[in-house]
């Protein structure tokens, strides 16, 4: 089974998405396919304060851009339908920004989307919780590749890295 890493970046935790990062890997964790959009955006359209010292900055990375939220969430979609099939879909801490992304791309079409979205939805965090890490424990420390937290693509390549890790054996040498 291939494994599918999201992360998305939201105008606070309930705002709208600005970006949207996913990685492909196989069971072997070498990389199969890659996503990552955000929207073109001034600054000042952005409300939160913590978003634009944390995440604005890292956003001209991604590797295409688009107009609309509608366009992010469509062409989001379109790359999850192309992977879900054989795919498990993984998060870290998914609730509320990753779950609301899944929503509202299946709220886009519920009659034909209903049941196409991530089941389970695995949770990193909770994962390293159950391995004695603590309710918050630092991904990127755990990860060991020395990337930047809040680019979308640097977090679900993290993620990645720590969940295979934790996949070999019950604990990260840290």
């Amino acid at each position: 089974m291939n494994r599918f890493y999201v992360d998305a970046e939201t105008d606070g935790l309930y705002g709208r998405f600005l970006s949207v990062a996913a990685l492909v890997t196989d069971g072997n964790g070498r990389e199969l396919d890659r996503f990552y959009t955000a929207l073109r955006i001034d600054c000042s359209d952005v409300r939160s304060e913590w978003l634009k010292r944390n995440v604005l900055p890292h956003l001209s990375h991604a590797l295409s851009f688009v107009s609309t939220e509608e366009e992010l969430l469509d062409r989001f979609w379109e790359f999850w339908m192309k992977h879900r099939e054989e795919s498990d879909c993984i998060a870290n801490v998914p609730y509320p920004v990753e779950t609301r992304l899944f929503t509202a791309c299946v709220k886009k079409d519920v009659t034909a989307r209903e049941f196409l979205g991530p089941f389970p939805l695995y949770d990193l965090c909770t994962l390293l919780a159950t391995r004695g890490y603590g309710a918050d424990p630092d991904v990127a420390a755990l990860s060991g590749l020395g990337l930047t937290p809040h680019d979308a693509m640097d977090d679900v390549r993290m993620m990645a890295a720590v969940w295979e890790k934790l996949m070999e054996s019950d604990r990260i040498s840290e």
